[in-house]
């Protein structure tokens, strides 16, 4: 810490304290003298608990009720965020009770489980702490883990009240106080509980302590007071979801889970808790009030769990809410298309709510869904999301209103691609030139290129999905013989179907010409010049358009007589033809 910012720090509480001794009354009618009997422990280096205080070794935490196990009351003085932690160590840990007075700005407050966890409890105080005028705190929790919270008033109804969830509060032994960012608190601990008499009797009846509330105040006030309702309104017309930001998209083909996580915002109308705004100050919206009024309950067939983090509502009965974390998942097997790694897929996502007595209909309000840069997160992209809104009748609670997505998607082809066309590439064109090589260089080539597809596709064999069926051969192919030998078809759905058969094909081809013109040659057998066939083969126009002759022989090729050899020439050059088209084809139209 520099020279200058400790300077600055000391004038600040200097300047506190200078204000507070010329305030001897307050709004809660709190004294300097009330003050002083106090010990003090000043926060201002931000979150971070520091010191920690034992709670039996204060001098005035002696709960007269054998039922308690903590009986705290301390005076905070800060502009805001002022935080207290009762936990069972010197040091943050699991179990802990932490209570947030004048959080965001001076609105709210809250009673968490444990530093930075979850709410227990959550109460709009506008305006509660003040940096001039000290605010009473008394924190009592009994051995069940009732814990209630009184603020201003130290008697009568608690400020906040809530219940430790499956912990035990007798193991609550330390008491620590801090604040948040830059906002400097003073906190007075282990004070004597405040007296009305001379003689230093405590005599509390909580009228000296009460705060005047705003209209706000008082509205939040009288929420409480209303029913917490299990069902909507009668004649409820809906929630509408007008917002939808998808922040992840996942599909795991392992598991065929499929799911969706990201933020999303609701409304309903509910006219149940409508308001005169000029009974409350004007006051014609309020927040923070997700604990006091219906929301709907998403049941866990939908696999959707959110919590409602910011709820709003209106005089006019109008509700707004919203969901800062999502997630949506259902199960999605994979189809059986043979197309891998070009194959697509269509899953569905379901939501409903289900109540007591009146459906709850869930409607998307918007056109389109609004998607993070790098939402998807596995192999699969999503091509479409559209909504399907009717009646299910396979729900627990009979036929149910659902909201339901259906959800396009294809898997990301271009890693695969990556390894799949060169291989491809090489190996039909190793095959291809075998056709116009002779003896043993034909079978070089040609075995090259069958080991090159073959290596290739093995390799891939890890990733490839494995939960499709094999099809059965209809036609007893050379290439559909192989792959029931090598039992290769479970692993390469779609290019077995494509490259592997083809490849095969033009393989056991050029073998078999490549044996019968070897064979040819050495019978040496001439065709008669008057066939038909012999004919065809000394046609000029397709030796030369088959490169058989040079120019230069054509005025004799109807005077000399022509091999059986020629024949499978022929054919070797037409086979050629087929190759390269079956290759273009395989680059252009996977």
């Amino acid at each position: 810490m520099s020279p200058l910012s400790g300077t600055v720090q000391g004038v600040a509480l200097l300047l506190l304290l200078v204000i507070e001794c010329h305030a001897d009354t307050t709004r809660y009618n709190v004294s300097f003298d009330e003050l002083h009997r106090c010990k003090q422990h000043n926060a201002i280096n931000g979150y971070n608990y520091r010191a920690f205080f034992k709670l039996h070794e204060l001098q005035h935490h002696n709960p007269t009720d054998a039922d308690l196990i903590v009986d705290l009351l301390v005076y905070v003085l800060a502009a805001r965020d002022g935080h207290i932690l009762l936990s069972e160590q010197n040091k943050t840990a699991s179990t802990a009770v932490e209570i947030l007075l004048g959080g965001g700005g001076n609105t709210f407050s809250q009673i968490r489980l444990g530093q930075k966890g979850s709410p227990l409890r959550t109460k709009a105080s506008a305006g509660l702490l003040s940096p001039i005028e000290p605010l009473p705190v008394r924190v009592r929790i009994d051995t069940e883990g009732q814990i209630r919270v009184f603020a201003g008033k130290l008697t009568g109804e608690p400020f906040m009240e809530t219940l430790m969830p499956n912990k035990t509060a007798s193991e609550l032994r330390y008491v620590s106080f801090t604040t948040w960012g830059t906002a400097l608190a003073k906190w007075f601990y282990d004070c004597p509980l405040p007296s009305n008499s001379t003689n230093g009797t405590v005599a509390i009846d909580g009228n000296e302590l009460e705060q005047e509330y705003d209209g706000k105040q008082r509205l939040l006030d009288h929420l409480l007071g209303v029913p917490r309702w299990i069902d909507p309104p009668v004649n409820f017309t809906g929630v509408k979801i007008p917002q939808m930001f998808i922040q992840g998209f996942v599909y795991d083909q392992t598991t065929s889970l499929v799911e969706l996580s990201g933020a999303m915002g609701m409304s309903w109308e509910d006219p149940r808790y409508r308001w005169n705004a000029f009974d409350f100050d004007n006051t014609t919206v309020v927040g923070d009030v997700c604990h006091m009024i219906w929301t709907p309950a998403f049941e866990s067939l939908s696999l959707f769990t959110g919590q409602f983090s910011l709820c709003y509502l209106s005089n006019e009965g109008t509700v707004i809410v919203e969901i800062e974390e999502f997630t949506w998942t259902n199960f999605c097997t994979l189809s059986d298309s043979y197309r891998w790694p070009y194959d697509t897929n269509a899953c569905h996502l379901k939501l409903f709510a289900a109540s007591h007595e009146r459906h709850v209909p869930m409607r998307l309000a918007i056109k389109s869904v609004r998607f993070d840069p790098a939402y998807e997160q596995s192999e699969w992209s999503v091509k479409t999301i559209a909504k399907h809104e009717y009646e299910q009748n396979v729900t627990p609670y009979g036929q149910q209103p659902m909201l339901e997505l259906h959800i396009e998607m294809t898997r990301k082809s271009d890693i695969h691609s990556v390894s799949i066309y060169p291989s491809y590439f090489v190996a039909n064109l190793l095959i291809s030139i075998s056709f116009l090589t002779d003896g043993r260089s034909r079978l070089l080539l040609n075995s090259l290129g069958l080991l090159v597809l073959l290596n290739t596709f093995l390799s891939l064999s890890v990733i490839v999905p494995r939960s499709g069926v094999p099809k059965i051969c209809t036609i007893p192919t050379n290439s559909c013989i192989a792959e029931h030998i090598f039992n290769l078809k479970p692993f390469f759905p779609y290019i077995l179907d494509i490259f592997f058969q083809w490849s095969l094909v033009f393989y056991t081809l050029s073998s078999i010409f490549f044996a019968i013109e070897l064979w040819l040659k050495r019978t040496r057998a001439n065709i008669p010049p008057g066939s038909w066939i012999g004919r065809v083969i000394s046609f000029p126009v397709l030796r030369f358009a088959l490169a058989m002759d040079q120019r230069s022989n054509y005025n004799t090729l109807e005077h000399k007589n022509v091999r059986w050899d020629e024949v499978t020439c022929i054919l070797n050059r037409i086979a050629m033809i087929v190759v390269v088209i079956v290759f273009a084809i395989g680059f252009t139209k996977p």
